[in-house]
């Protein structure tokens, strides 16, 4: 037992502490680095263009949504597949049910969390207060839709809302 040959223990040194402590820093910003570049290139962030600017007109805005809310219009959106197409088909209709006719609607279709397949819509009147245009072809899932409608050039009803593409 006494030939038994001892294994030299390894010491911790400071510079083993400094390059323990540099790795682990590294890989911090490493991955923190990774994270921002892909939240920076897949969602721009910007709501409005100036909050300042909206700021200024919000009262403006408030008199606007209860105009609507008094009116109580229902306007229903729904994409459909037509023959490999696909129809972005609003229905309107008053608080009594009576079907709105003669307004010039606008949409906007695009998917919740990017702008990147945004697409801008006139939408053209059918009758019966049925308004329909096309999208060309979309991917299946969850899209947002921002609807405008207006009467003899004065907005009348604006809403966004989400619906699903099967």
């Amino acid at each position: 037992m006494a030939n038994q040959q001892q294994k030299p223990q390894k010491e911790l040194t400071g510079k083993h502490v400094l390059m323990w402590v540099l790795g682990f820093f590294g890989v911090m910003f490493i991955a923190n680095g990774f994270f921002v570049y892909y939240a920076n290139i897949s969602w721009p962030g910007v709501e409005v263009e100036s909050s300042y600017k909206e700021g200024q007109i919000y009262d403006q805005k408030l008199a606007e949504a209860k105009e609507q809310q008094l009116r109580a219009w229902h306007i229903d959106a729904q994409l459909k597949r037509s023959a490999g197409d696909v129809l972005l088909v609003i229905e309107a209709k008053d608080k009594l049910g009576n079907a709105l006719n003669g307004l010039l609607i606008k949409a906007e279709v695009g998917r919740p969390i990017t702008e990147a397949q945004d697409h801008k819509l006139d939408l053209t009147e059918k009758g019966d207060g049925i308004y329909m245009t096309s999208l060309g072809s979309l991917d299946s899932g969850r899209w947002r839709v921002k609807l405008e409608a207006f009467e003899k050039d004065v907005l009348k009803f604006k809403s966004v809302g989400q619906t699903t593409l099967e």
